[in-house]
């Protein structure tokens, strides 16, 4: 039997890519999507694969009739599959804390551990059945064309297949489907492609109950909430993950990247100019580059991981009689559509504002004519990472090159370091800071949060903290002048890192990977 033998090898490489692919996305509500996620679910399907096809190879010779061996495989690759999709809600729910905050959760243990079980329970067993198809179908095939010319038909369309999950879950299935629905529908094609195998068409239709779990509402939707009464207004799948818009019930609007509890990409209550949380504190950057300007002409800015503008409102506040213009930079354009449809800013705000969506923050920067009075850096690609071409000497002397002179660069970090940690985040940038500036830089600690603002200024040396305390409008929040008090502020670093952070050498993803470990 050789019908169905090549589409059947395709679509068994496209599935194991699929599930390696997806399975984070679908993980990503309860365990979020930092590399160490991206690390775990790729090493477990590896290993499955490698696995799979050792025991396929055995299994290919001693069995009469791999092609129908194959289709069994296939059917419960398919079942097993959505097995897991409908079992991991209730297993996350089961091992993650409730709701409440990122801090209080033992970030090592409990979210690391639990994607790394959740990899092995729902993801490696359907990839290990997979990966035993091709040596079955090329003991089927062989005997008409010769081992060699077998695999090597079956090895290219797997290898196909396997392309085409990459690219077709990434630019179609989760932007027209979701990854959830793209999943089973792959799962449903499985079982489809073994009844074919296995000559038997009534199995085809029981590919159907596959789809059964597609009909309830996506539990990730409500994972992980930070609140037992938050409301989710929207949520979003894009190719670079998982969105949604809840509501608080103290009023607040908060949107939401990957991961869930307290955790936010932006912060919004209707009316307010002041979000609160660490965006107040980009009020310095501002403050800091008008010291000394002679309090004329228009401010000019740039806001680099704008998210949905959480950062204007306090800008706007410290430069309430100078005209200004912004443009801000979001990688992804859903989070845009979700901020101006859900946290809108006021329409004075936005008649200042450009955003560009769809780009990367580095690569659009460069495309600024400069002179630009600050910029403002609030980027993080998963969870709790910077991307680190955004954190590299290189990028920082970029952003140097396009301020004025007396311009700030303002940064956030979420870092639970006090900064004593020679080996740490935050020695690592403000030290790499120092180097692109000059020296001229200093952190200010964001009240009762574990982030920190870190400010650089070219050519000039920043304000001195009382001067910034004594020039702050009336009504700004008392943790934008706590953060300027000698006990949270971190002058010039007075040691430098051991290794740069450098575009072709940077440890902050291993730095920050053991932060995360450490529950800290």
């Amino acid at each position: 039997m050789t019908r169905g033998v090549l589409p059947a090898a395709g679509l068994a490489g496209f599935a194991a890519l699929t599930l390696e692919i997806l399975g984070v996305h679908i993980l990503a509500p309860w365990f979020g999507a930092s590399s160490l996620v991206w690390t775990n679910q790729i090493g477990v399907v590896l290993a499955a694969m490698a696995l799979g096809g050792w025991l396929g190879g055995r299994a290919a010779r001693g069995t009469p009739q791999p092609a129908r061996l194959a289709g069994r495989v296939l059917v419960g690759a398919g079942f097993l599959g959505a097995i897991g999709v409908f079992l991991l809600p209730s297993f996350a729910s089961w091992i993650l804390p409730g709701p409440g905050m990122l801090d209080h959760a033992d970030a090592g243990g409990v979210f690391l551990g639990g994607a790394l079980t959740s990899s092995l329970l729902f993801f490696a067993p359907p990839v290990f059945l997979l990966a035993m198809v091709t040596p079955l179908l090329v003991e089927e095939r062989a005997p008409g064309r010769g081992p060699g010319r077998a695999a090597g038909e079956l090895a290219a369309v797997g290898t196909l297949g396997s392309l085409l999950g990459v690219f077709g879950t990434t630019f179609l299935g989760i932007p027209l489907l979701g990854a959830r629905l793209t999943l089973l529908l792959t799962l449903a094609c499985l079982v489809c492609a073994g009844a074919i195998l296995l000559g038997r068409k009534r199995i085809a239709g029981l590919g159907l109950l596959i789809l059964l779990p597609s009909l309830e509402t996506d539990p990730g939707r409500t994972a992980n909430l930070p609140h037992a009464d938050a409301e989710v207004l929207a949520a979003a799948e894009t190719p670079h993950g998982r969105f949604r818009v809840l509501s608080l019930p103290n009023g607040e609007r908060w949107l939401q990247s990957h991961e869930g509890l307290d955790s936010y990409q932006s912060r919004w209550r209707e009316g307010e100019t002041w979000p609160g949380g660490y965006y107040d504190l980009f009020a310095l950057a501002p403050l800091a580059a008008m010291e000394g300007d002679g309090g004329k002409g228009p401010v000019r800015f740039w806001s680099l991981g704008h998210g949905a503008g959480s950062a204007v409102g306090p800008v706007s506040a410290i430069l309430h009689d100078r005209p200004w213009s912004g443009v801000g930079v979001e990688l992804d354009a859903a989070v845009v559509e979700l901020g101006n449809e859900f946290l809108p800013l006021p329409a004075v705000s936005q008649s200042k504002m450009e955003v560009i969506a769809g780009g990367d923050a580095r690569a659009l920067l460069r495309t600024c004519p400069g002179n630009l009075d600050f910029v403002l850096l609030d980027a993080y690609s998963r969870q709790f990472e910077i991307p680190f071409h955004l954190a590299t000497l290189e990028f920082f002397r970029e952003v140097h090159g396009k301020l004025r002179e007396g311009g700030i660069l303002a940064l956030n970090l979420g870092t639970p370091e006090d900064g004593t940690e020679k080996d740490g985040v935050l020695v690592a940038l403000r030290g790499t800071l120092a180097e692109a500036f000059a020296g001229h830089t200093r952190a200010h600690k964001v009240p009762l949060s574990r982030n920190w603002m870190l400010l650089a200024r070219k050519g000039k040396a920043l304000p001195a903290p009382t001067w910034m305390a004594s020039h702050l409008p009336p009504g700004v929040p008392v943790g934008v002048g706590t953060s300027l008090l000698p006990s949270q502020t971190l002058g010039e670093p007075s040691y430098r890192p051991e290794v740069w952070l450098r575009d072709d050498g940077n440890p902050l993803s291993l730095a920050q990977a053991r932060l995360w470990l450490s529950g800290k």
